[in-house]
């Protein structure tokens, strides 16, 4: 586990990596089957899962501490929306960070969901990259292969996040086929596929001519020197999310199990204030509207 903050290494490795050859993508995270937990930590609110929701929750959490907030936000490395659903349900985290609509089956648990914010997704670049955007009918040509250059003739890298990644329905709202094309890169084992934010930041900055759906409020909030491509003349942005624009975008939540959010409370009530909600704004996220914790 970790206590915020996390955004400086990822920084220093980007600029490390700017101009260099293409980076080595992480492989997927090795199965980890939740611990049951009898007691919560006494000293410590346990957040886990989504990492769309990492740099909000470590940045939240590190002024949470600055105000003498009680009890210190500990923050899991990313194991996925169905991770901290999962580990939330056994009890081996207070607060499960989820970035996608529950299955049937994660609904039957009878999780607490809390709405958080909304993330802005978005394809981004390669800070080289000569385009300053896309029309949206080129996208799908461009990952089936169909389409290999950009208008000025530099050659198109195109890669992919991996099946389960949620940012890959919000651009579906965004681009007509774009599903679809997707569906066949992957079939046919034509282009890389990252399996979490880091790598894709890391491959995005290390090689030159590439592109991928990312989250521009994980951008954001690191501020990570790469690209970000409009669609169709749409540059996305919060602002254009917020007066609907722009529709790449994803909701992100805590679940907790109801005997816990007592002791998560005093954290949520703090999330969900006014000097919060800008806070989350500056970060690059939209802040959750709905008044109140249950």
């Amino acid at each position: 586990m970790k206590s915020v903050r996390c955004s400086s290494w990822l920084v220093l490795i980007l600029l490390g990596v700017l101009g260099a050859g293409c980076a080595g993508e992480l492989p997927p995270p090795p199965p980890r089957p939740a611990v049951t937990v009898g007691q919560p930590d006494r000293d410590a609110l346990h957040l886990g899962g989504t990492g769309a929701m990492t740099p909000l929750v470590t940045l939240l959490g590190e002024e949470w501490t600055r105000r003498g907030g009680i009890p210190r936000i500990l923050v899991e490395e990313s194991i996925g929306s169905g991770g901290g659903i999962r580990a939330t349900y056994d009890g081996a985290i207070d607060l499960g960070m989820v970035s996608r609509p529950l299955s049937t089956d994660e609904v039957s648990l009878g999780l607490v969901s809390i709405p958080v914010g909304r993330d802005v997704v978005a394809i981004v670049a390669h800070p080289g990259l000569y385009a300053d955007g896309f029309l949206a009918a080129e996208l799908p040509a461009l990952y089936r292969g169909e389409q290999k250059r950009f208008a000025d003739g530099s050659v198109a890298v195109p890669l992919l996040r991996d099946r389960s990644e949620s940012a890959n329905s919000a651009l579906d709202r965004v681009v007509a086929g774009l599903a679809e094309a997707r569906e066949q890169a992957y079939k046919q084992r034509r282009l890389r596929v990252l399996y979490n934010d880091r790598a894709m930041a890391e491959a995005l900055a290390g090689t030159p001519g590439s592109f991928g759906v990312f989250s521009l409020s994980w951008l954001l909030a690191y501020r990570l020197p790469l690209k970000v491509l409009s669609i169709d003349g749409v540059h996305p942005s919060p602002q254009a999310v917020a007066d609907r624009h722009y529709h790449g975008s994803r909701e992100l939540y805590f679940v907790a199990r109801p005997e816990r959010l007592a002791r998560a409370r005093a954290f949520l009530d703090f999330i969900r204030s006014p000097e919060a909600k800008t806070l989350v704004r500056s970060y690059g996220y939209l802040p959750a509207e709905a008044a109140g914790v249950p």
